[in-house]
C-alpha cells in the first residue's frame, strides 16, 4: 500500500498540471479573439459629432469623410430619438468601420453590421463609409427599452422604427405577399419548416408584422414582444406575450396583409384577387 502512494501523489500532480493548462488554453482561446479587436479598435482613428463616435483603421478613411458620414447621420438620429420619446437625446453611438469586419452567423445574409448595445460594427467598402439605418434604430432601442429578448425581433423591431410611413411598409410587403404567397406568423417565427423564404423577405415582413402589432395593440405591444426573452420563438409564447391567441394573432395578421394586397394592382394581368378570401384558421 505504501508503495503505491507516490505514484498516486504523482499522477495527482501531474493530473492537476495538465488540467490546469488545459483551462489556460480554453481561456486564451476564448479570450483571444475580444482581446484582438479590443486592441485593434484602440488603435482607430476617430471623429465625433454631437451623438456619434466614428472609428477605423488608419488611413481607411479620410477624416473628411468620417465628418460628413456623422453630420449626415445627425437627422436620422433625431428623427429616431423623436419616435422614442427623446430618451436617447444625450446618447452617443459608436460606429466602427472595418475591412476586417465578419458578421457573426447568426446575422441576416445581407446584414453588413452588428450592434452590440450602442456600438455598431460594420464593414468597410472603398473610402465611402455606409451604413444601414436600421443599425442606429437598434441601438437607440437598446437605450430606450434596454437588451432585447431576441436578436431577430430587434432586428424587424429596428427596421419597422426605420421604415418611415406605414403605408410605404404595408405596401413593400403586400409586393412580397404576392410574389411569395402568404406567409403565417409562425412561418416568419421559423416554424414549421416552411418553404424557403428569402432572409431579406422575411426581414420585411417581419417589420410589417410589428407595425401590425403596433396599430392594432400600441407600442407598448411592440414593446412587450421586443423585451421577451426567448431563444427562439413559438407561436404559442408570443401569442402569450401579446394576451391573445395564436389563432387572433394569425388572423389580425392576415386581415392586415390584405388590406394593403387590396389597395395594390395585380401582379399580371391574369392576376385577380378573389373578392372572399378566407381566414386562416
Amino acid at each position: 500500500m505504501r508503495s503505491e502512494a507516490p505514484s498516486q501523489r504523482g499522477f495527482g500532480k501531474a493530473g492537476a498540471v495538465f488540467l490546469l493548462l488545459f483551462m489556460a488554453l480554453m481561456v486564451a482561446a476564448f479570450f483571444a479573439r475580444p482581446l484582438r479587436r479590443y486592441v485593434r479598435e484602440s488603435l482607430m482613428q476617430s471623429v465625433t459629432s454631437a451623438h456619434y463616435r466614428i472609428l477605423c483603421p488608419p488611413g481607411a478613411l479620410s477624416q473628411d469623410a468620417m465628418t460628413q458620414f456623422a453630420l449626415h447621420r445627425e437627422p436620422l438620429f433625431t428623427s429616431l430619438n423623436a419616435k422614442l420619446n427623446d430618451v436617447a437625446s444625450n446618447a452617443e453611438i459608436h460606429v466602427i468601420f472595418d475591412p476586417e469586419f465578419k458578421a457573426s452567423p447568426a446575422a441576416v445574409a445581407s446584414q453588413l453590421y452588428e450592434v452590440t448595445g450602442t456600438t455598431v460594427r460594420s464593414t468597410l467598402h472603398g473610402r465611402v463609409p455606409e451604413l444601414d439605418p436600421a443599425a442606429d434604430a437598434e441601438a437607440l432601442l437598446h437605450i430606450a427599452w434596454g437588451h432585447p429578448g431576441n436578436p431577430m425581433v430587434a432586428r424587424w423591431t429596428a427596421r419597422w422604427l426605420v421604415s418611415g410611413q406605414a403605408q410605404e411598409l404595408g405596401m413593400a410587403a403586400a409586393q412580397v405577399e404576392q410574389k411569395i404567397g402568404h406567409k403565417k406568423v409562425e412561418n416568419l417565427l421559423g416554424q414549421p419548416q416552411a418553404p424557403a423564404i428569402s432572409s431579406e423577405d422575411r426581414e420585411l415582413l417581419g417589420a410589417a408584422w410589428i407595425n401590425a402589432i403596433a396599430e392594432f395593440g400600441g407600442a407598448a405591444n411592440v414593446r412587450k414582444l421586443y423585451s421577451a426573452k426567448t431563444k427562439s420563438p413559438q407561436l404559442a409564447e408570443v401569442s402569450k406575450t401579446l394576451s391573445t391567441t395564436p389563432t387572433e394573432l394569425e388572423r389580425k395578421w392576415q386581415m392586415w396583409m390584405y388590406a394593403y394586397i387590396a389597395g395594390m394592382p395585380p401582379a399580371n394581368p391574369s392576376m385577380n384577387m378573389p373578392t372572399d378570401m378566407p381566414m386562416s384558421k
